[in-house]
């Protein structure tokens, strides 16, 4: 096992048996590919079955942990928690991207920041830790993992489409309330752009903020806008 993926195992808190099924985990399509070597070779088909482990083991975890919950509840908590901001942020957490293979040219597109190779990657890694240290080992990993964002959601802490949130919660203190959003900055190359978002509200700038996409930079800029309506202005 490389010096790489033992790091990896000791940031994450893992342990393996067989080295090669976390390579496997860590491998993008795009490697293989530039490699010439046969598409089973990256981590797409164990993608597939974390899938379906994840969504197994996030189910178990909120049947015991929110005893009171509904099933539509309990079903929305865990449609947040397996939404691929989630995994693309615990990837974050475990810096899982630096540890990743990807071909020259997905790197070069900032591939190993992408939310989608993220949370594919953290996917790929479940179910390679399931194939390899079996059912048991995997829940509790991910029931540590998780339950940062498990509690914030079950306080309904944990958003994502922060412009829906930032509607609803000014038209709250005013039925009509006039929110705009304007790209005022784009730094950086095409491949690796940087977007500036100002935020107004009824022709005041409430929050400005940063993102690798207009899309991302307005749910940035939304989120910001929350937190200082809420008065955390820090």
């Amino acid at each position: 096992m490389g010096r790489s993926a033992q790091a990896l195992l000791e940031r994450a808190g893992l342990a393996f048996q067989d080295p090669q099924l976390l390579q496997l985990a860590l491998t993008h399509s795009s490697w293989t590919f530039e490699q010439g070597l046969d598409k089973s070779e990256c981590n797409e088909r164990l993608e597939f079955l974390g899938d379906a482990v994840l969504e197994l083991c996030v189910s178990e975890a909120l049947y015991k942990l929110a005893g009171d919950l509904p099933e539509g509840q309990m079903t929305k908590i865990r449609s947040l928690l397996t939404r691929e901001e989630t995994l693309a942020q615990i990837a974050e957490d475990l810096n899982l991207g630096s540890f990743l293979r990807m071909g020259k040219g997905e790197q070069a597109t900032g591939g190993c920041e992408k939310a989608s190779n993220l949370s594919n990657a953290v996917e790929a890694l479940i179910a390679a830790i399931y194939l390899d240290q079996g059912y048991d080992y995997v829940y509790a990993w991910i029931q540590k993992v998780i339950d940062p964002y498990a509690q914030a959601a079950l306080a309904g802490r944990l958003h994502y489409d922060y412009k829906s949130v930032l509607q609803e919660y000014v038209q709250a203190l005013n039925p009509k309330p006039q929110i705009a959003y304007k790209i005022v900055d784009a730094q950086g190359p095409d491949h690796n752009k940087r977007f500036t978002c100002a935020l107004y509200l009824d022709d005041q700038e409430l929050a400005r903020a940063d993102g690798h996409s207009k899309k991302d930079a307005e749910q940035a800029a939304a989120a910001h806008a929350l937190l200082y309506l809420a008065g955390d202005k820090a």
